[in-house]
């Protein structure tokens, strides 16, 4: 277990390398929790679908607000460090670091890309891992940390809150940085991705780990725990089986409930990871059935906040996608139509596209417009049905991909689009700016037009971070070679499995991991060392010359 002293060394640091505190920094009061939520891919207008939708299907219900929409407060602009269209870990990275990156990096300064780049680069710190707040919080003050989502626990937007790497993809990698770095509660997916090295990682930091066991999750009352329930992804909410796969509402009332227990607070991260997936696939069904469950899963945590006056509540997407809106292409005359129109069929729609693709293929020829009726109410006309039987066995696994391949899914959306009046703009992401809410029990909160960078800031004063980022990433992810100037070091191995050793081994450094080995006797530091195979160095911490 990582020790108060070490804690305090590393602080000590970090306040040392910071030659003065930058004006303003104290303006933003403290609070003890943290709540980010991220509904993923969430174009701006889709707000205004899910509530109109909500008009429509509960007309008596007299309120078709969304829990959030008195803490809208702004617009945030996302971006890469090459692109005006972000992607997610790039996105994620610039609300964890403060930093813009390039579309595949995870939390690490990006490298130069001559006549494209946006803002200025240093070629010379080309994939230097970025410290984040939530790793702050954790490092400097002992907060506990969570992570909800209803993908698996290593996808970009998890993986943007602890973790670093030049690819969203090194999953391998990303998973055990994310248990070395000492998640507290972990929910969602991901199961396929914990060998027994990763379990081992969470068992050395006292983490319990709960396999598909729906049950257990509800019953546990430890304080540390990484609860999965499916091998990849979890299922949509209109997809799921409420007797195996929880809802995203109740994963952050646990996760809550769990975090809450830790005297010094917590950082907790939330996403409502599918609403992506299905604005990728231009399923509305999908996007309105996912954005009503994150909203849900947005009341808890505003209830919470509100109940406990020391807890802020962060939401924002990281990136639209498909620029969904109502009033398609070749909707008509829209002023002389009412809501009956607008929303046609939307109400008849009882699964996604995924879900109802994977019906189609096992069913018959025959079968086929009686399951495509009972998942969505609509008949099916002949060419309809042609194309449904001619792309029975195109699969697209990619699911950002689907809108722009010839696969089944595509098809089950494009037949749900066109009984519909929900317009898209792609099937990709989006360059608009996202809304911004904030619930701050004191009222100081970042209002009007923001870049996604300066929530990193607004973030780190919340939780009362002494230095800034950029001073807690010289002290905790300095090169091998610069750290270790006057030293003999070697580094051996590769990508995961890579070992720098220090003055003929007496000091040993696993890449990857948040200890180290002293004369051969193992040894907890605060943070990471961090290994990138694309220019073989290590990143590693000041409190490691504590030991030689």
């Amino acid at each position: 277990m990582r020790s108060k002293k070490l804690l305090l060394e590393l602080a000590a640091a970090a306040v040392l390398a910071a030659s003065v505190l930058s004006c303003g920094r104290n303006e933003i009061k403290p609070v003890k929790n943290i709540i980010l939520m991220i509904p993923d891919g969430t174009s701006t207008s889709l707000l205004s679908v899910v509530r109109w939708y909500r008009e429509y299907t509960s007309p008596d219900n007299g309120n078709a607000a969304l829990a959030l929409d008195p803490y809208i407060c702004g617009l945030v602009r996302e971006q890469n460090s090459d692109s005006p269209i972000a992607e997610s870990s790039a996105a994620m990275t610039a609300y964890m670091t403060g930093q813009f990156v390039q579309g595949p990096n995870i939390c690490v300064y990006p490298a130069a890309h001559p006549g494209q780049d946006i803002i200025r680069v240093n070629p010379d710190s080309a994939y230097q891992p970025l410290a984040t707040v939530m790793e702050g919080a954790k490092i400097l003050k002992d907060k506990a940390l969570g992570v909800v989502v209803t993908v698996r626990a290593n996808h970009a937007t998890p993986a943007g809150t602890a973790s670093h790497s030049v690819s969203r993809n090194d999953g391998r990698a990303i998973i055990r940085q994310m248990a070395s770095n000492r998640l507290d509660v972990v929910f969602g997916g991901g199961i396929k991705y914990m060998d027994d090295d990763v379990k081992a990682i969470l068992a050395d930091n006292s983490i319990d780990y709960i396999e598909k066991d729906i049950e257990a999750f509800r019953a546990y009352q430890g304080d540390r725990v990484w609860s999965l329930f499916s091998d990849g992804e979890m299922a949509y909410d209109i997809d799921r089986n409420p007797e195996q796969e929880p809802s995203l509402e109740e994963m952050t009332s646990k996760a809550i409930e769990l975090l809450s227990r830790n005297k010094n607070g917590f950082f907790l991260m939330v996403e409502g990871s599918k609403v992506d997936y299905s604005a990728h696939s231009n399923d509305a069904g999908g996007l309105i059935s996912e954005f009503d469950a994150f909203d849900r899963a947005v009341k808890v945590a505003l209830d919470y906040a509100r109940e406990q006056g020391n807890t802020a509540v962060i939401i924002a997407p990281d990136h639209g996608t498909s620029g969904v809106s109502i009033g398609g292409r070749n909707y008509y005359n829209y002023t002389e139509k009412g809501l009956d129109s607008a929303l046609v069929n939307l109400r008849g729609f009882k699964a996604t596209a995924p879900a109802i693709e994977e019906r189609v293929r096992k069913a018959s020829v025959a079968d086929v417009p009686k399951v495509f009726k009972e998942c969505t109410g609509l008949d099916l006309r002949p060419d309809e049905l042609a194309a449904l039987v001619k792309a029975k066995d195109q699969i697209e696994t990619n699911y950002m991909n689907i809108n722009y391949s010839y696969n089944l899914q595509a098809e089950v959306a494009r037949i749900m689009a066109a009984h519909t009046h929900i317009g898209y703009v792609s099937g990709g992401h989006t360059s608009e700016d996202v809304f911004l809410a904030v619930y701050n029990p004191y009222g100081q909160r970042p209002e009007g037009h923001i870049k996604a960078t300066e929530l990193a800031g607004y973030m780190a004063r919340l939780a009362g971070l002494p230095v800034s980022l950029q001073e807690l990433t010289s002290s905790i992810y300095v090169r091998h070679d610069v750290l270790l100037d006057g030293h003999q070091f070697e580094v051996s191995g590769e990508k995961d499995k890579a070992v720098l050793s220090i003055d003929g081994g007496k000091v040993r450094v696993p890449a990857n991991r948040s200890y180290i080995y002293v004369n051969e006797e193992k040894q907890p530091v605060a943070s990471l060392s961090v290994f990138v195979p694309q220019n073989g160095n290590f990143y590693i911490s000041r409190e490691i010359l504590n030991y030689l």
